[in-house]
């Protein structure tokens, strides 16, 4: 062996050999290592190799390892994801119960026909409150059937008509 190596190996195991000779004896003492001196001997011998190995492979990847900076991004460029948005969320909640429930009000007709008329004058430029026999023109049959029975009850709506109507706004 090289003459520093000697010193080297005596610094960096000779902490880990004493703390597991250390411990050993008292499990050893206290009952814990219920076998004769030799297999006690051998098992801390074991386990002082173990925590050397386990040391000296921690510490030579630990050179390699970057530090890692745990810095919060700006709220400015944080989007929230689309899942998340509380519009879409009560959307579907209210989609939810106007087809299943016969307990709540329909908040989905005013959703919608807000959404018609928007893109009425995005569009066409037809105002769906002051000229509804223009947008009727412009307008597929299964909305203008959806838009001409709004809600007056809570009892559920039909999933064929909510379709129609969404496929006609999607239409326009």
């Amino acid at each position: 062996m090289r003459p520093g190596l000697v010193d080297r190996l005596r610094a960096a195991y000779l902490p880990f050999t004493l703390v597991a000779l250390g411990v050993g004896a008292l499990l050893y003492y206290i009952g814990s290592l219920p076998h004769t001196v030799p297999e006690a001997v051998l098992v801390i011998l074991l386990g002082t190799a173990v925590l050397a190995l386990i040391h000296r492979v921690l510490s030579r990847a630990a050179r390699e390892v970057e530090p890692a900076y745990w810095v919060s991004t700006p709220h400015a460029e944080a989007a929230p994801p689309a899942a998340m948005d509380y519009r879409l969320l009560r959307l579907r909640r209210d989609l939810r119960d106007a087809l299943e429930r016969e307990d709540r009000p329909d908040h989905v007709y005013a959703v919608l026909r807000e959404l018609t008329a928007e893109r009425l004058r995005a569009g066409h430029d037809i105002d769906l409150d002051l000229e509804p026999e223009r947008a009727r023109q412009v307008l597929t049959p299964g909305l203008v059937r959806y838009l001409d029975t709004p809600p007056t009850d809570t009892r559920r709506r039909s999933r064929s008509a909510l379709h129609h109507a969404i496929e006609g706004i999607e239409q326009l």
